[in-house]
């Protein structure tokens, strides 16, 4: 599960001209794809929370930050509009917006003994539906108490999981959709940037592909030129699992997401 939203990453390489054609023409990554989070590793990134000024946290995660004032509505490198407000000793109101919309309502709550802390969050999609999530994390640096340290999840629950379509496109390429998020990415397996579509994208988002075999391809996503995370799919052996391993920029661990085949 992601606190944040990232985008995707451009990859090019010397030698590779004929290997985006041979996985294009091959239809194995077409069709409806069903999140899976039981079989998928979510746990292990890290979130760090500093406090630069009175009344202020500044959120890291990788290479990304973001520096806020406590009560004031902050705009995110992402478009999102972020309110967070202390509602208590130990606990921490999150309240995201998308052009005014509300698509996070969350509570971070730091355990009496400053050790763990625990994000509960609604998230609202633009197709109506919402998830229930939860995650836990343990304090790895950073005092012992508050919510300015450095965190580490260790279990997440999602409330709903989500479906990814796969289809041809442009001959060569593929669209992938995800209805709940109204968002559509077509891409070509070129190296060159393509713009994703939906109303949750962040302007300035790219993203570009290469293969890597004739079952796994490579997507890298950017935001204004700077790379924010770098998706590796790879298709089981017997077509039914599509695995997403997700190297975040600055992140020394990875997000592996699993989806099967409806």
């Amino acid at each position: 599960m992601k606190l944040i939203t990232a985008t995707l990453v451009a990859i090019t390489g010397l030698g590779l001209c004929a290997a985006p054609l041979a996985l294009a023409e091959d239809d194995s990554f077409v069709g409806k794809w069903k999140f899976n989070p039981d079989k998928s590793q979510l746990n292990g990134l890290t979130y760090k929370v500093d406090q630069p000024g009175t009344g202020q946290l500044k959120f890291t995660f990788g290479d990304y930050t973001e520096t806020f004032t406590l009560g004031k509505e902050h705009v995110s490198k992402y478009g999102n509009t972020w309110l967070i407000t202390q509602s208590g000793p130990n606990a921490w109101k999150w309240v995201q917006k998308r052009d005014g919309k509300v698509t996070s309502d969350a509570m971070w709550t730091v355990a009496d003994d400053g050790a763990t802390s625990t994000y509960v969050s609604t998230e609202m999609r633009p197709d109506g539906s919402s998830s229930h999530d939860e995650t836990k994390l343990k304090r790895t640096a950073g005092g012992t108490s508050g919510l300015v340290g450095t965190w580490e999840s260790t279990e997440i629950k999602v409330g709903s999981s989500t479906v990814i379509e796969m289809a041809k496109w442009g001959g060569n390429g593929y669209s992938m959709k995800s209805p709940a998020f109204r968002e559509e990415t077509d891409f070509k397996l070129d190296g060159k940037d393509y713009t994703p579509k939906g109303p949750r994208v962040a302007k300035g988002t790219t993203v570009s592909g290469k293969a890597i075999d004739a079952h796994t391809m490579e997507l890298t996503y950017k935001l204004k030129g700077k790379t924010t995370e770098t998706d590796r799919w790879e298709l089981s052996a017997d077509g039914k699992t599509l695995t997403d391993t997700i190297n975040f920029s600055g992140e020394s661990k990875r997000e592996v997401d699993v989806y099967e085949r409806q």
